[in-house]
């Protein structure tokens, strides 16, 4: 999900040392103690000073002299402005993003919680300010007062995870180096979208994008998590609460036990009947078929799907398979998807031989069971394909058997060659005859 540009830009602006300070204690201030003042874009400062020395999130409160105490808020409003929070004058803010202020607020209490994310603050903010090596005393010198233990193994759990997305740095023990442009604005996010919790989401919504989701196949908590980037916690949770609804159902059982769940057919979440529900999948489906393919299904054609998860599934697939194609867009996703996937089958496909020479007997195709995490429509495809070149080669060795002459396998290879590329032509494929 990430870091929104304006949390980027307060944990640019505010330093880790943030969490120690009275700035953690001024955000809880203005997120919770400002409730009558919700409605105001507009607010004299002296309406927030009278409320100060009476704040219970203000540690010590009583203990300051009220001078200091307006002093130190007044600083801690010069940083809100430049963050773009507030607009700050002298006697006034005005322009106040509450929703930045609590959701920032909120940010830095996650903070407080874990050593990785304010490795991580850290790694950032010195990055921030234009440092592409960062050495380890920098980083212990500001995160000093937090006392961390193991910050070196943490480091290496960053760069390891990072690295594998796509982020170019190293780390000797030493020196962080980050080995991107001052101005990439990538690398931000690199290191400091971890920061936040995989999900904001509200329990009305989550429960929302989980039925959804397993409205269309059945999934178990761990996939549900992974899908929707939640802690799988808050995912087993949320399912048993859904399961108390009676809205979802356990499905089936995977390996070890694994529980997979559906949503609940006879008493629909989304308020329709399994009879309807099925009805306008398989009427889609039918039309999309006879309009892109003038090819006709009937009814008898879906009895052997049994769940009408699977019916949704398939409307799913070929509503996006109507989707233009032709796209600059999806011209450069097909490409590299089609290069990415490829280069699994070449993996797993190479051919065997102990003396590096061709000889049929001795033949073997290197593949494993890792293939079956292709992609399913992928999947299809290579049986689709395997099974029509099975097709093909039946015809060559016919044909072969009546005739081993030379023009007549040259005629075989040239056929074989023109079948192959009409299928690619019509699927968008085009590729020329190779010698």
């Amino acid at each position: 999900m990430g870091l929104s540009p304006t949390s980027l830009i307060g944990l640019r602006i505010f330093s880790p040392i943030s969490l120690k300070n009275r700035t953690l204690e001024f955000f809880e201030f203005m997120r919770y103690e400002t409730k009558s003042f919700r409605d105001e874009t507009v607010l004299s400062k002296e309406q927030l000073f009278v409320l100060l020395p009476k704040s219970l999130k203000i540690k010590q409160v009583s203990k300051i002299k009220k001078s200091e105490l307006i002093e130190q808020f007044e600083l801690f409003l010069k940083e809100l402005d430049t963050v773009l929070y507030i607009k700050n004058s002298k006697d006034e803010i005005s322009d106040i993003k509450w929703k930045r202020i609590d959701s920032f607020c909120g940010l830095l209490r996650l903070i407080e919680r874990s050593d990785e994310r304010k490795i991580r603050w850290a790694l950032y903010h010195i990055f921030a300010k234009n440092n592409l090596k960062i050495t380890t005393n920098k980083l212990t010198d500001l995160l000093q007062d937090f006392k961390i233990k193991n910050l070196e193994k943490i480091l290496i759990k960053i760069l390891k995870t990072e690295t594998l997305s796509g982020l170019n740095a190293n780390y000797d023990g030493k020196i962080f180096v980050i080995n991107h442009e001052r101005d990439d604005k990538v690398v931000p996010h690199y290191l400091a979208d971890a920061i936040d919790e995989p999900s904001r989401r509200s329990p009305g919504e989550l429960e929302e994008e989980i039925l959804e989701l397993i409205d269309e196949g059945s999934y178990s908590n761990q996939e549900i998590s992974q899908a929707l980037l939640i802690d799988e916690g808050l995912v087993s949770r949320t399912i048993g609460k859904l399961r108390e609804q009676d809205k979802i159902v356990l499905s089936s059982f995977g390996q070890r036990g694994t529980r997979y769940f559906t949503t609940n057919c006879d008493n629909c979440p989304f308020g329709t009947t399994k009879a309807s529900c099925r009805k306008e999948a398989i009427s889609f489906i039918v039309e999309a078929f006879m309009h892109d393919f003038n090819l006709d299904l009937s009814s008898t054609d879906f009895d052997s799907v049994d769940a009408n998860q699977a019916i949704l599934k398939i409307k799913r697939i070929v509503m996006n398979a109507r989707k233009e194609k032709n796209t600059k867009l999806e011209r450069n996703l097909s490409e590299n998807l089609a290069s990415l996937l490829s280069k699994v089958v070449d993996k797993f496909t190479e051919i065997e031989t102990p003396d590096k020479k061709i000889t049929l007997p001795e033949i073997k195709m290197n593949v494993t069971a890792d293939m079956s995490k292709l992609p399913l429509l992928y999947q299809l495809g290579l049986k689709k394909g395997a099974q029509g070149g099975i097709h093909l080669m039946d015809e060559m060795l016919h044909l072969a058997s009546k005739s081993i002459k030379k023009e007549d396998r040259t005629k075989i290879k040239k056929h074989a060659l023109m079948e192959s590329n009409k299928f690619l032509k019509n699927i968008g494929l085009d590729q020329k005859e190779s010698n």
